[in-house]
């Protein structure tokens, strides 16, 4: 049964092929002006619909060409405003940091972080700086916003710094009025889980307000090591209370790890540096 239907199938191309052969033969044998007419006539009966789907797919392809060129033209302008917004912000950063340099009344240097922290990363810096350029261990680390953190190891060219989020991180801190002070430290030791400090051993009854800047206080243990009057960050609402002993605060950090590129490391004396520094929004 199949075999009868392609046979079929297969006479029927063939005697369409011969009528299309004696056809072509005959409009050829015809006179110059029939065979116009005939031409006329077959394109625009038989030829036509095929002419305008050809016009269609010439017209698709030339819109597709054009929604490529678009996009990419797109494309481009998102990643040059993206550039430039991170250049401009880069630029801000590095005025920020040669004006708070030339008001710092200590020895410091300046140093690239080699490897930029990202927003899971932070807990310690490679910086550009080291024992030839006069750094030690324990040199504060700071950015024009406040306290990044401290240098825990020095080669020749290079050195390690912890950020805050470490959690060896400890430094003496005080209220803005000069009031209160305490002990600020990452929360918890997770790392940057949480983002944020804490402000702990204010005595219990005393008050600190959300929106307090909190800054070094240059006491304690860290005597020597953090200069006072660097900012910490900002008080948010009390974390922890024992009542009859003492209060802990969360305060939110005045320098983010993951945008920071360059840094000062101070060194020297430790002098005090009350509004020295670029005041943080509460």
């Amino acid at each position: 049964m199949q075999l009868s239907s392609d046979r079929l199938a297969s006479r029927r191309d063939t005697l369409a092929f011969v009528i299309c052969i004696i056809l072509a033969i005959a409009a050829r044998m015809a006179p110059s002006d029939v065979q116009q007419s005939l031409g006329t006539t077959i394109r625009s009966t038989v030829v036509a619909p095929f002419l305008s789907l050809e016009e269609q797919i010439l017209s698709i392809k030339e819109a597709r060409v054009h929604l490529a060129r678009v996009v990419a033209e797109r494309d481009s302008a998102v990643v040059q405003a993206f550039t430039a917004r991170a250049l401009s912000r880069e630029n801000e950063n590095l005025r920020s940091l040669a004006g708070l340099s030339s008001r710092l009344p200590m020895n410091h240097v300046t140093a690239e972080v080699l490897n930029q922290a990202g927003r899971t990363e932070g807990l310690t810096f490679l910086l550009s700086k080291g024992r030839d350029d006069g750094v030690v261990p324990r040199a504060p680390v700071v950015t024009p916003e406040g306290l990044l953190g401290v240098v825990q190891t020095v080669d020749a060219s290079t050195s390690i710094a912890i950020g805050w989020p470490h959690p060896d991180f400890r430094v003496s801190a005080r209220a803005e009025d000069q009031s209160i002070f305490g002990i600020v430290a990452p929360h918890g030791s997770d790392g940057l889980n949480t983002m944020v400090l804490v402000f702990s051993g204010v005595p219990y009854g005393e008050e600190v307000p959300p929106g307090t800047m909190i800054y070094t206080s240059g006491l304690g243990g860290s005597a020597g090591v953090y200069p006072s009057g660097v900012p910490i960050g900002v008080v948010l609402s009390v974390d922890d209370e024992q009542e009859g002993w003492s209060t802990t605060y969360a305060v939110r950090p005045a320098v983010h790890p993951g945008s920071v590129s360059h840094v000062i490391v101070l060194l020297g004396a430790s002098i005090g540096l009350d509004s020295l520094f670029v005041a943080l929004t509460p």
